[in-house]
């Protein structure tokens, strides 16, 4: 379950791309929040959190990226990624999706939710690299934009990385 981005700040965001040996950039139609991985299950189930969410109610929000960070250690930088200004707007969207699929039985993690879009997956790169990147990303911000929406996504591994797709968009109590 994921929060799609509107063309405009995907655009924004690739501007975000900065010389960086090891960095692997997501595609921009693979940008996304992510709210809760579902993983692997039946596809019952998935028609079962379709259901359960149909009429989840939520007010549209406004979200912002700004800044950016990474995942990993300083010896082995993982994932470099854009921060979300913070909203308790999104934080509220995540907690009902995450229990409405807790409901169904599916593991959600527990962990506390740290909204970011991935930029990029880092394979070799070094920290002084990943350091000057981040210095230049410091005041790096896109514009406002509205979510109305969620939507499921779907993966599929690939040697690559992950490949998504939308397979139900969900607006305000109602899929489209």
């Amino acid at each position: 379950m994921a929060v799609n981005i509107p063309e405009s700040v995907k655009d924004q965001l690739l501007g975000w791309r900065l010389a960086l040996r090891g960095a692997r950039w997501v595609e921009p139609d693979q940008m996304h929040v992510t709210l809760a991985f579902l993983g692997e299950q039946p596809m019952n189930v998935y028609h079962e959190v379709c259901d359960s969410l149909e009429d989840l109610e939520f007010a549209p929000f406004e979200l912002r990226f700004q800044s950016a960070d990474f995942f990993g250690s300083k010896s082995t930088p993982r994932t470099l990624w854009a921060d979300v200004r913070s909203s308790p707007e999104l934080t509220t969207l995540q907690k009902k999706v995450s229990k409405h699929c807790r409901a169904l039985g599916i593991k959600i993690e527990s962990r506390r939710f740290r909204p970011h879009l991935t930029l990029a997956r880092l394979k070799s790169a070094s920290f002084v690299d990943l350091a000057r990147s981040l210095e230049a990303l410091y005041v790096a911000q896109t514009d406002p934009f509205w979510i109305d929406s969620f939507q499921l996504f779907s993966s599929k591994l690939h040697p690559d990385g992950a490949v998504y797709r939308v397979e139900r968009h969900f607006s305000q109590g109602r899929f489209i």
